[in-house]
């Protein structure tokens, strides 16, 4: 009789690009009685202390704005606020959520252009920058880290493009934010957009959103207003931000939520950003690295490969090339059901041929990524691929002694 493993446990280890694990506080502060959205207590003494804490994860000084929704809210709340019909965008694509904010960009009415890179390929900044300054661009946005293809891209370089060219700097961070390091200000970045439940270890329904000053002067100089009124950014400087910090809000007076914010939500964020600056981001950093390469030698002591270029390769998503004859969806499936532990296959015309392994917050140790290279190999096994028992986990193993 065949022993399913995973019958024992009331849900499978989440070990896919996100949501992600959350720490037992972050979950603790959800179970609390409700508040009022509106109480000026929840704004000062929750909602305000949250947001100046993000403000240290997102390296900025800039306003970090909270609202509910996802990451696309973020990136469709960002593009909404600053670009308007008309206005010369230039997407990077390079991958499926590159692919989304193209589709943003045409939704708002911009006049986009897509610069576009192969999947899992090297970005070519110096035909990027001659693209720039052809086209002069009102904004350019970039992925940092493309959860499709598990690739990061140098956002850096990027933000110094933007700048040269005096273009805003739109930067998706959904799947790098509190596992790889972003440089909010340092990048130039006018509108860091993400969500919570990826490396921020808090429960999805969170959009944040950290706005610079020639972001809000941006949706200032519009000639008509955003087209929606929920997820106008400009909204929040006007109705929630203090005079003191540039806002239109007298300081000390009570302010406004431009949207009702979820207060269980905001209270969970509250606690995972205190996490996450208790344990400092340069060791939540290397933390990433060292998890992220102990799965790159476990697979490949598997006889895997990765997908993307080896200089690309991100520390919160590993995308693994299967064998040809294993059909990704099964291991999925085998995984979840028979070891109690879910990754997940590749996105769009890369279903068929990756697996995507999450490294994220929680699960960026040896306690999570030792039983999913364990499990991955004991699926590959059963669908008929053979590699030398235990491979996979002593190389990882290695990779952790190593890190010390």
């Amino acid at each position: 009789m065949t022993i399913n493993w995973a019958q024992c446990h009331t849900r499978p280890v989440l070990m896919i690009p996100g949501p992600t694990e959350l720490p037992f506080p972050v979950i603790q502060a959800m179970n609390q009685p409700p508040t009022i959205q509106y109480d000026r207590s929840f704004d000062e003494e929750v909602l305000e202390p949250t947001t100046l804490a993000l403000r240290e994860v997102f390296q900025t000084k800039n306003e970090v704005i909270l609202m509910p929704g996802s990451g696309r809210t973020a990136l469709e709340a960002g593009a909404l606020s600053v670009i308007e019909p008309g206005d010369r965008v230039l997407v990077v694509g390079a991958g499926q959520f590159g692919v989304l904010m193209r589709e943003i960009m045409n939704r708002v009415g911009a006049a986009w252009t897509e610069f576009p890179v192969e999947w899992g390929a090297r970005l070519d900044l110096e035909r990027l920058a001659r693209e720039v300054e052809q086209l002069r661009p009102k904004a350019i946005t970039l992925v940092h880290n493309e959860t499709s293809t598990g690739t990061t891209y140098p956002a850096d370089e990027v933000g110094r493009i933007a700048k040269s060219a005096g273009a805003l700097y739109l930067l998706d961070t959904v799947s790098s934010i509190a596992g790889i390091d972003v440089r909010t200000d340092e990048w130039g970045v006018d509108l860091n957009m993400t969500g919570s439940q990826k490396c921020l270890a808090a429960p999805l329904g969170m959009a944040l959103v950290a706005v610079s000053p020639r972001a809000f002067a941006a949706m200032e100089r519009r000639k008509r207003a955003a087209p929606s009124l929920v997820y106008d950014l400009l909204r929040w400087k006007e109705l929630w931000v203090p005079v003191s910090r540039g806002g239109k809000v007298p300081d000390g007076a009570a302010r406004r939520q431009p949207v009702s914010i979820p207060t269980h939500l905001t209270g969970a964020m509250r606690v995972a950003a205190r996490l996450i600056l208790e344990e400092g981001l340069s060791h939540r950093f290397r933390r990433h690295a060292v998890a992220a390469t102990a799965v790159r030698r476990g697979v490949a002591a598997m006889g895997l490969e990765m997908f993307p270029d080896a200089s690309l390769l991100s520390n919160t998503v590993s995308c693994v090339k299967t064998p040809k004859s294993i059909d990704p969806a099964a291991v999925v499936t085998r995984m979840r059901d028979q070891y109690g532990i879910l990754i997940g296959t590749g996105l769009d015309k890369m279903r068929s041929s990756t697996l995507r392994i999450g490294t994220m917050a929680m699960t960026a140790s040896p306690h999570y990524v030792l039983p999913t290279l364990s499990a991955l190999e004991l699926a590959l096994r059963d669908l008929g691929y053979k590699c030398e028992p235990g491979a996979g986990v002593a190389a990882a193993q290695a990779a952790f002694a190593d890190a010390g």
